[in-house]
Parts: structure tokens; C-alpha cells; sequence
């Protein structure tokens, strides 16, 4: 069983590093449809419970019947499309703004929050027979659509930041620091250009890239001649260390910069 779970990591980090090198286009299109099929999985999985436990309340006296209301209820069918829409529009939104901003913070992630939580609304509404939850009444009209996913979409984004930031301030971390930029922001850090983020940001320069750069990726980010040369220099420093006391040869700047 551990060799399974290991052999499944082993797929799941190839897969993230053969995304990293594909278009956006493609990236977030793959990762909106992997979010899609285990939100539909999940979703009829759920939804084969709540079926029995359905089954069993019914033989129950003086029971109610449970799991009758809300978008996380329902056969299977109408669960799994739910979580379906809710997952692949959480996923593929969050990391388009991710690569659109460059970093993985708390907004980030409260967008793409926002962008499932009004999905799964309109879902629910349109296409599905659920009557509404207590104390709520079913949207009939366009309008009344468009304000129930705003509603719902603002929602499950102020839960997301709040336990976001809760996460933040109990592990103390912080959220502006990105994990695709680390090694990145560290060797800016250790030269002085902390200033230069930004520019390594908007051109999507990550940890991976650190490798491949060059003068001219980093005149196209517009970092003056000096930063670039100190760059440039640190970065050929950083992969003969990792030579001479490796003997790998070009393996990589990753390791070696996070110990500077």
C-alpha cells in the first residue's frame, strides 16, 4: 500500500512539473478538468451516502429525513455535478490568477473561492431540483440568479481568507511569499535586489527558471545592466559549487541557493 501512495506521489509531481513547462492555456485547461473529475467523483460518492443514510432515517421512527436541502445534497448525479462545476472552477480560476498575478497569496485564493462559490450557485439553481435550504427561498429569475452566486460566491471567498489568514497566523507564514518564487526571492534577498521581484514576477521567472537565465530574460524583464550582471554571476557561481562538490554536473541552482 505505502508503494502505491508513493508511486501515485511520484506521477503527481511529474505531472506538476510537465505542467510547469506547458503554455497557461494548456495548464490551467488540464487542471480545471483534473479538478472537474474528482469533484465528480467525489460528488457521487457523497451522494451514494446520503442516499443510505437516507434508507435509514426512513426506518426510523419520529426521524426526520436528513440531507434533503443545499447544494451538497442530492442523488448522486446531481452531487457529482455539483462538486464537479465547484471543483474545476476553484482549481483552474486560482491558478489562472495565480499565474496572472505571480503569486499564490490570500486574494489569490479568494477569487478563485469566489469564482466556485457562484458557480456552484448557479449550478444548483438552473440545474438542479434541490428545494432551498430552510429560511431561504429558491431563485426563479435571471436576476435573482446573478444575486444568490454573488451572494454565495462572497461567501465561501470570506470563509476561504478567514481560515487563510488564521492558517497564516498560527503557522506563521507569510502570505505574500510564494513557493514557485522561494529560491528565487532568496537569491534577490542575498544580492541586495529585493526591489526586482515585481520584474521577476511579471515575466513568470520561477525556481525553475533559474537555471536558463540569461542577459537577454533578464533585459526583457527590464532589470538594469548591473542587476542583471550580478545575477548572472551568482547564478554561474551557484552551479559550479554545485558541480565541484556534487559531481552531477549542471543539476541545478535550486539546492544551492537555498543555502545561501
Amino acid at each position: 500500500m505505502g508503494s502505491f501512495f508513493k508511486t501515485m506521489d511520484e506521477q503527481k509531481l511529474r505531472l506538476e512539473s510537465w505542467l510547469k513547462t506547458q503554455p497557461p492555456v494548456v495548464e490551467v485547461g488540464i487542471t480545471t478538468a483534473t479538478g472537474a473529475l474528482q469533484g465528480g467523483v467525489l460528488g457521487y460518492t457523497l451522494g451514494l451516502v446520503n442516499q443510505n443514510l437516507e434508507k435509514q432515517a426512513a426506518t426510523m421512527p419520529n426521524k426526520p429525513s436528513t440531507m434533503t436541502t443545499g447544494s451538497f445534497s442530492g442523488p448522486p448525479k446531481v452531487l457529482a455535478l455539483n462538486l464537479a462545476v465547484f471543483t474545476a472552477v476553484q482549481a483552474g480560476l486560482t491558478l489562472a490568477v495565480k499565474r496572472y498575478r505571480g503569486v499564490d497569496d490570500v486574494q489569490t485564493n479568494m477569487i478563485g473561492m469566489f469564482g466556485a462559490g457562484a458557480s456552484l450557485s448557479l449550478t444548483t439553481n438552473i440545474f438542479g431540483n434541490q428545494p432551498a435550504s430552510s429560511g431561504q427561498v429558491k431563485p426563479t429569475t435571471p436576476s435573482a440568479y446573478a444575486i444568490d452566486a454573488v451572494r454565495t460566491g462572497a461567501l465561501f471567498a470570506a470563509l476561504n481568507g478567514a481560515f487563510m489568514k488564521l492558517g497564516q497566523r498560527f503557522g506563521g507564514k507569510n502570505s505574500s511569499q510564494d513557493v514557485y518564487y522561494y529560491h528565487t526571492f532568496g537569491m534577490l534577498a542575498t544580492l541586495g535586489l529585493e526591489k526586482y521581484e515585481k520584474n521577476f514576477r511579471r515575466g513568470q521567472l520561477m525556481d525553475d527558471c533559474l537555471s536558463l537565465l540569461s542577459d537577454s530574460a533578464l533585459r526583457e524583464i527590464k532589470i538594469p545592466p548591473g542587476p542583471r550582471l550580478k545575477i548572472l554571476n551568482y547564478v554561474a557561481a551557484s552551479k559550479a559549487n554545485v558541480t565541484a562538490h556534487q559531481g552531477i554536473g549542471d543539476f541545478g541552482v535550486h539546492e544551492t541557493i537555498s543555502r545561501a
